[in-house]
């Protein structure tokens, strides 16, 4: 053996050694799931007319499709002081739809003719988050990629539920320090820093040109009260939100005829209360969302738009006893009005549902090209009251629930209105009707072993008169939806 050689493998083997010595300690906990849908009449009302403003959807108005979702969460602890912490998954929304991507070379289906040997997506490994918690004397602070919730998650959501889908991240610092039952939580952030290289030309998204000119920035306080002994907590979250011109997150398309966009310096300040309490078998939550601020150019290239938009939610549940437990909610989230420069509407973070099919999916993205994702869909401009009943054994949870909603607001003849879900204004030809519809839900989980849950849903929506405006002086015929679905979770 020559002595390059013994050098070699000497070295292979000192690094081998190094790394056992240098292991840490890793917890691995996470998520895996697979579901099937089946919803029918998705266009809720048809039209074929293309006209701005309508609430019609044509194509085909059935939908079926199958999902899954992954999510893993890596625990590293260095040392005393000092612990990683991280979550991998892989496709969009933490998981993705059965058989997507289906072409093996993104240039062509060069090999469509070995079926059998083709793989059938070509899926990424995405870190959603990495950050490192750093616990000192005065504080906790975390520096990283992470997730942020606060209150009900109506509008900041971790996404910590098994199929939550999206989450709040945070690319930033922050610090909890608590003093007895009280704590105070700065925080700083970089929501996006991807700056549009090409403004005349569409969203080139360029990654260059790092000189703030796309960056989007949040820095603010959360301050709370918990005492456990008193099941009470109450809190209040101040946030200000600032985006640079060209940035890519608040580019919107004022004219859906066009594919001009428009870019948007917004300067928005977020306030948010919440409080929750617990008597016994009895308990509360509440919170809201108050936002105000510059908006940047929402109903066309030459006006700039205030933003004063709201929501409110409330949340009670009672134990009947050990196996019967009733709900309520109730809400109200601003939608914008027709006739005014301001904008109006609060979005609610789309992992905040209410039904299993209303306001759970992007209908038109079923069947029309270029309006986003199947799950791109958030409770908005709407009322509502949910009621609610579970029924708990060994191994099942029986749920059942019944909602009903109407519009805030609805676009008026002749006034500058604003299509919710399309997310473009347009001027009104009709008035519209504000009722959105009721909807009954039954579903089931069966846990199968600690691990796995087998869990199933039936909803019937029957679609309220709100959809069945075309913006052409007639309304359409409104088709009530129902679907169901099937779902197997696993938990480690």
């Amino acid at each position: 053996m020559t002595a390059q050689r013994f050098r070699f493998i000497s070295t292979i083997f000192i690094s081998t050694l190094s790394v056992n010595a240098l292991a840490l300690p890793i917890d691995w906990s996470g998520t895996f799931g697979v579901d099937s849908h089946t919803i029918s009449n998705s266009c809720r009302a048809e039209d074929s007319s293309n006209t701005p403003g309508s609430q019609g959807i044509d194509g085909k108005c059935n939908a079926s499709f199958q999902t899954y979702i992954f999510k893993l969460n890596p625990q590293i602890i260095v040392n005393d002081g000092v612990t990683l912490k991280g979550e991998f998954s892989t496709g969009h929304m933490r998981g993705g739809f059965a058989g997507d991507n289906a072409a093996s070379n993104e240039n062509g289906p060069s090999n469509n003719a070995h079926f059998s040997s083709t793989p059938a997506q070509n899926s990424t490994l995405n870190v959603n988050q990495m950050y490192m918690e750093l616990y000192a004397d005065t504080a906790l602070v975390k520096i990283g990629r992470m997730s942020k919730h606060f209150g009900l998650g109506i509008v900041w959501d971790n996404g910590e539920d098994a199929w939550d889908r999206f989450f709040t991240m945070y690319d930033g610092i922050e610090a909890e320090m608590k003093i007895g039952n009280f704590s105070f939580t700065p925080y700083f952030a970089k929501i996006s820093s991807t700056k549009n290289d090409n403004p005349t030309n569409g969203p080139a998204g360029g990654a260059g040109s790092p000189n703030g000119e796309g960056d989007v920035k949040e820095m603010g306080l959360v301050a709370k009260y918990e005492n456990k002994n008193r099941d009470l907590t109450v809190a209040v979250l101040y946030g200000k939100r600032k985006s640079e011109p060209y940035n890519t997150l608040y580019t919107r398309n004022s004219d859906p005829t066009t594919t001009d966009l428009d870019y948007q310096r917004t300067n928005v300040t977020i306030i948010e209360p919440y409080v929750s309490k617990r008597w016994n078998k009895f308990t509360v939550a509440a919170e809201a969302s108050i936002q105000t601020g510059d908006y940047g150019k929402v109903y066309d290239a030459n006006t700039e738009s205030k933003l004063s938009a709201n929501a409110y939610v409330l949340e009670a549940s009672y134990e009947l006893n050990p196996k019967w437990n009733v709900g309520l909610t109730l809400g109200q989230v601003s939608g914008d009005k027709s006739g005014t420069n301001k904008f109006e509407a609060t979005y609610l973070n789309p992992n905040y549902n209410i039904a299993d099919l209303m306001f759970r999916y992007n209908y038109a993205a079923f069947t029309t090209a270029n309006r986003g994702g199947a799950f791109d869909a958030s409770v908005a401009n709407a009322q509502f009251i949910r009621l609610s009943g579970d029924y708990k054994t060994d191994k099942w949870t029986w749920k059942m629930a019944a909602i009903m909603a109407k519009a805030m607001e609805t676009a008026k003849n002749g006034d500058k209105s604003y299509h919710h879900e399309g997310n473009y204004s347009f001027t009104a030809a009709g008035d519209q009707d504000d009722d959105l519809g009721v909807e009954v839900d039954v579903g089931f989980d069966y846990r199968w072993n600690p691990n796995v849950t087998i869990s199933g849903y039936y909803g019937y929506w029957k679609v309220g008169d709100y959809y069945g405006f075309s913006n052409t002086g007639d309304d359409l015929s409104v088709k009530s939806i129902h679907g169901g679905g099937l779902r197997a979770t696993l938990d480690f």
